[in-house]
């Protein structure tokens, strides 16, 4: 017969002596307990896997303080003096739902993405708050506990932790955080199979745009860099996502597309970056409610203004000024209106003149001419002046009124840059040897203009439907009159290089309707909804390659369906499944995109997971190699079917102590990839100019890599180092019959190391280093003697961040410095326009040089928050 005793009356037969255990394994823990009272000690292995034990006692209380500790993980200990055995049992548990909201306890601000984690069964749970703070959460609980801690965490916020008995947990909860600094939005990343859970925040961490300020402005763009999966951004417009072209990226403001994300040629983001609260990237298998294109999605929301009182936020930097106003509305609403203009025109700093140069894709850098170019001086270009102009407008209301929530957002952004020239240049109907001085002009114009309204209503604790009505228009004009070309009559013996104008218009419409309902349970959340889009498109090109103008009208219709669940499968497996079906107009085709994540061990100190997905791309945007216009967008047609790319990836994600290590590999297929005819090699594929379109839909591609990702903390100093192993490979039926060969973008190794060092209270520097293998040598598509691969990328930048407190306001302050040691750093080879010979008359040729990134460029931003 079992004879249940006291446990305290065991305690008292052992003998009182001091002991300590600080993170001691459970199993290491029960042992001494048995070799200390004497008793065998009985448990299940796969109770006591991963757990530790930390208290402090004396031997005669062992026992009763060891039982209190293990009645917080869960676990019952009992005793059997007849047998002198301790028994470690399962403690009967019970779900208790919670559900919240995350807010600024200054402003009143919800928080999106904001973290909420608790301890429950000696483990570290979390979940992770939606866009609008809110969070629901099923909490398995022993028995016997009637109290619950729950810890809520924000990048920028101090944490705050609350105890609530468990009988109040039907309540709705409000956890208000205090901010601790001024900073920009947190990005939200989601690209691996294997990330923790709603607890670790280190990644959000590593991407702060307050560390990557290289040419004055702040932004997520050049911020994303930072991650292994994103290539090296030199002077491209747009980002490269494991293996994607730039056109296969997608940006959201506040759900609504935004077709051209940055200002002045891919140096900063298209958005004030005080009038942004939370970003998330998506680049691995994307949630279904999002159509999601090969490439990912970056999804920003706009800040609400504060609901306590008026603030304002002014800064200026080398490039651009803005200001930011906000203030509540009523008791239960809150306004927001902030802009910012470009102060090229008006503020000389040293080096603006070249940006503006660099990103028309006048007089870049470029090395020394061969040696078999006679004038090595023979440039035949002079710069004339230069004008560049940008702004961005971002308008948001948001009211409050019991279960219903009505949120007005709009955008209106644009660019107007242009350079003149002169530049020497053949009479190409003439003899070779006559040439003139011509005026040459490089413009590039766009506006992108967005508007919405989105409606939430509250049905009951675990029931939401979300309602958005928006538009946006789109509208670009580029002209080059020295746009380079190549020419062929399908052979290699037959190109020929000329210099011409070319120009293009494009103007692009949407309407957006799109409703949501979520549903939470106690493993999880279902979503379901659909999207309707009508688009309108137009463009018209004028090129040298066709006789006669080319002018496209297209109207399409796209309807989606999707269906998603996010949820556990007990405690050991994290399930993100999804479907969304795409019917498009011009086909018509219908298409599904299946998404899958398998998570294992979502918590604790290692997570691994599988994910896939298939995407489709029905709006596609073509850009120009070595161009940095905004591209052109184009809708696909009823013979020009839409892009599909397959992805598979695998990860694993540790964190033994502080340390943070992620490994990722992934596949891609690529199929039905659209291009430009001039883009190089595809000028080589002879086609009737009189009968189809500029752009060619055939090409296939492929990518394949492996992805490594650590944050190791240094004492005070905190390093970063991301690598990534590539390959990106293209190929076409009418390109060397149909072989693979290595994409324009096809960097091998990039390799990014960022250290963080404080300085002194409120001030840090980060020191980022990025080095790179080289990119495919495009001449050598039409000569073989060219090497297969240009040179390596290194670059060192550096941030400084200082913050000071006046009465009035908080001021920051950042000094940045792009390409610290002015490498000339190879970005492609082209060729340009030179005079060849020793005597008179010289003949013009094209000679190919390696194009360089930007050389040393200094910076400075002041911000203001009053």
């Amino acid at each position: 017969m079992i004879l249940m005793v006291s446990l305290l009356g065991l305690a008292g037969a052992v003998r009182a002596q001091p002991v300590v255990y600080q993170e001691v394994p459970l199993r290491q823990v029960l042992d001494d307990v048995a070799r200390r009272s004497g008793y065998q000690v009985l448990y299940r292995d796969a109770l006591v896997e991963g757990r530790t034990v930390t208290l402090q006692t004396t031997e005669s209380h062992l026992i009763e303080a060891l039982t209190r500790e293990l009645a917080r993980q869960g676990l019952v200990l009992e005793a059997d003096t007849a047998r002198r055995q301790l028994l470690l049992l399962e403690a009967p548990s019970r779900n208790v739902s919670i559900e919240g909201q995350v807010r600024d306890a200054a402003t009143g601000l919800p928080l999106p993405y904001a973290t909420v984690s608790w301890w429950a069964n000696g483990r570290l749970w979390g979940t992770m708050a939606d866009a609008e703070g809110r969070f629901v959460a099923t909490v398995a609980l022993p028995a016997a506990c009637d109290t619950l801690t729950l810890t809520a965490s924000y990048v920028g916020y101090e944490s705050q932790t609350i105890s609530l008995a468990v009988r109040e947990t039907t309540r709705p909860l409000r956890l208000a955080l205090a901010p601790r600094t001024e900073a920009l939005p947190a990005v939200l990343i989601v690209g691996s199979a294997a990330w923790l859970d709603g607890i670790d925040t280190t990644w959000q961490r590593l991407v702060q745009p307050a560390r990557f300020a290289p040419f004055g402005e702040r932004g997520v763009l050049r911020a994303l860099q930072a991650l292994p999966a994103v290539g090296l951004a030199i002077g491209l417009d747009g980002l490269t996502v494991r293996g994607s072209q730039t056109d296969g990226f997608q940006v959201l403001l506040d759900g609504v597309p935004v077709y051209h994300p940055s200002h002045l040629f891919g140096l900063f983001d298209a958005f004030n970056p005080d009038a942004l609260q939370a970003v998330g990237f998506f680049y691995d298998v994307a949630p279904a409610t999002y159509a999601a294109p090969p490439g990912g999605t970056l999804a920003f929301v706009t800040r609400s203004g504060s609901y306590q009182r008026p603030q304002s936020v002014a800064g200026v930097s080398n490039v651009a000024g803005r200001l930011l106003l906000e203030g509540p509305l009523g008791r239960s609403g809150s306004w927001l209106l902030a802009g910012r203009r470009s102060l090229l025109d008006a503020l000389a700093w040293p080096g603006n003149d070249r940006l503006v140069a660099f990103g028309l894709d006048v007089a870049r850098p470029t090395g020394p001419l061969p040696p078999n170019v006679a004038d090595l001086e023979a440039r035949l270009l002079e710069l004339g002046p230069s004008a560049a102009t940008f702004y961005d407008l971002h308008g948001k209301l948001r009211l409050e009124g019991g279960p219903v929530r009505l949120t007005l957002s709009g955008y209106l952004g644009g660019d107007d840059a242009r350079q003149q020239a002169q530049r020497l240049m053949p009479r190409w109907d003439a003899r070779p040897s006559d040439f003139e001085w011509m005026d040459v002009e490089t413009r590039q114009r766009w506006t992108n203009r967005t508007a919405s309204a989105r409606l939430t209503y509250r049905m009951g604790a675990a029931l939401h439907l979300e309602t958005l009505l928006a538009t946006t228009a789109y509208e670009s004009r580029y002209t080059k009159d020295d746009f380079l070309y190549a020419f062929t009559g399908g052979g290699l013996q037959k190109l020929f290089r000329r210099l011409a104008p070319f120009a293009y218009t494009n103007a692009l419409t949407e309407w957006r309707w799109e409703q949501a309902l979520q549903v939470a349970q106690e493993a999880g959340y279902w979503t379901l909804g659909y999207t309707l889009q009508h688009l309108d498109l137009s463009y018209e090109e004028h090129s040298a390659v066709r006789p006669r103008p080319f002018a496209e009208k297209q109207r399409a219709v796209q309807t989606d369906a999707f269906l998603q669940y996010e949820g556990r499968t007990g405690a050991l497996l994290k399930v993100l499944a999804g479907l969304r079906l795409h019917a498009f107009s011009t086909g018509p085709y219908v298409r599904l995109s299946p998404r899958l994540q398998l998570t294992l061990h979502p918590e604790g100190q290692w997570s691994a997971g599988v994910g896939f997905s298939r995407n489709y791309q029905f709006l596609h945007h073509l850009a120009f190699e070595n161009m940095n216009s905004t591209g052109i967008w184009l809708l696909t047609g009823r013979n020009q079917p839409p892009t599909v790319v397959d992805n598979m990836s695998a990860g694993v994600q540790l964190r033994p102590g502080r340390t943070r290590l992620q490994l990722d590999a992934y596949a891609r297929r690529f199929a039905n990839v659209w291009q430009h005819e001039v883009v190089a090699p595809f000028f080589l594929i002879t086609r009737d100019p009189e009968t189809t379109t500029p752009w060619l839909t055939g090409a296939r591609s492929r990518a394949y890599g492996l992805e490594m990702l650590l944050d190791q903390p240094l004492g005070p100093l905190r390093a970063t180092l991301a690598y990534a192993l590539s390959r990106v490979d293209l190929a076409h039926d009418a390109l060397n019959g149909g072989a693979w060969y290595p994409a324009p973008w096809d960097r091998r190794h990039q390799l990014r190391a960022y250290l963080d060092v404080p300085l002194w209270p409120g001030s840090a520097l980060t020191v980022a280093w990025f080095s790179a293998s080289g990119p495919p040598n495009t001449e050598r598509y039409t000569d073989l003697a060219q090497p297969e691969r240009l040179g390596p990328y290194h670059r060192m930048d550096l941030t400084l961040t200082t913050r000071y407190r006046t009465p009035f306001a908080t001021a920051e302050l950042r000094l940045g410095l792009f390409n610290l040691f002015d490498r000339a750093n190879p970005w492609y080879r082209a060729p340009v326009l030179v005079l060849v010979g020793e005597r008179l008359p010289r003949r013009f040729a094209f000679a190919p040089v390696d194009v360089y990134d930007l050389g040393r460029q200094a910076s400075f931003e002041l911000v203001l928050h009053f």
